[in-house]
């Protein structure tokens, strides 16, 4: 259970910003990618009549999370150790990466996958591991993207909204031997590509390091949210799990993850429900 840290904002940042607002293409990306996610919200959401009584309802979960966030830590780690989980404590980004490191070089890894890992992002996890000569692999199919271009997450949700399909395709010829030489820009045929790359680091991994959604006090549980079953790889095929977690992903009870569950699909991606919930 680790606490947030944040990577400062580089000092050329107005010069960084004023470059990419002349890159007609990226404007064009970030554009047609936010107006359909918005479309695709808009649309579910108007679904629920209760919606903003959902929202109300989660608000007042994490309000009385954050009044009682002392008791609910402590009783989240006793339910997790009861669990079979060991639960350490990172008050900074530092102390963070040095403990998934030192998990790693006391198993033995020289590699691990990832999966939810926008947390580690901002630590700095995967340069701290290299520093210890351990390869930290991405598996979200954007942070795969962004990993391959050596280039940045863009957005909370859609690391690599910056990019179009054609951008992708060249990018995948480039990097995986997997990718045919005519690879197209075809969503399925990009995608068949990142999961033959994919599948081979996920039978290999011995370490996973994943993010999560929710951490739940009454039962100790950890719970992961995605769309692509790259999560359910990470979480479940690897001998070892490192789960990075800021404070701010508690829940009380059980039943509260029953409010949130309708929420956040509809909020982030646009769905009535996401594809794999893993507990």
């Amino acid at each position: 259970m680790m606490g947030r840290a944040y990577i400062g904002i580089s000092p050329d940042f107005p010069d960084a910003a004023r470059e990419a607002l002349g890159d007609a293409q990226l404007r064009n990306n970030l554009a047609r990618a936010t107006a359909t996610i918005r479309a695709k919200r808009a649309n579910v959401v108007a679904e629920k009549v209760d919606w903003e009584q959902l929202r109300t309802t989660a608000h007042a979960r994490k309000m009385q999370v954050l009044r009682d966030l002392p008791e609910l830590l402590e009783q989240f780690e006793r339910n997790a150790t009861a669990a079979g989980a060991v639960v350490h404590w990172a008050p900074d980004a530092a102390t963070a990466t040095r403990i998934v490191a030192e998990i790693a070089q006391a198993k033995g890894v020289d590699a691990i996958v990832k999966v939810k890992s926008l947390a580690t992002d901002e630590i700095g996890l995967n340069e701290a591991l290299q520093a210890e000569g351990i390869e930290a692999k991405e598996t979200d199919l954007a942070e795969l993207i962004v990993q391959l271009a050596g280039d940045h997450p863009s957005h909370i949700l859609v690391p690599a909204i910056h990019k179009n399909r054609d951008q992708i395709r060249d990018l995948f010829i480039a990097q995986l031997p997997e990718a045919a030489t005519d690879l197209s820009n075809e969503p399925r045929d990009l995608a068949m590509t990142a999961r033959a790359h994919l599948r081979e680091r996920f039978l290999s991994a011995r370490m996973a390091v994943s993010g999560a959604n929710f951490a739940i006090a009454e039962t100790g549980s950890l719970v992961v949210v995605e769309s692509e079953g790259n999560g359910r790889m990470c979480l479940t095929l690897p001998e070892t799990l490192v789960t990075i977690v800021g404070i701010e992903k508690l829940l009380p009870s059980f039943d509260d993850l029953g409010v949130f569950m309708q929420v956040l699909p509809r909020s982030s991606t646009g769905e009535r429900m996401n594809p794999y919930t893993t507990i």
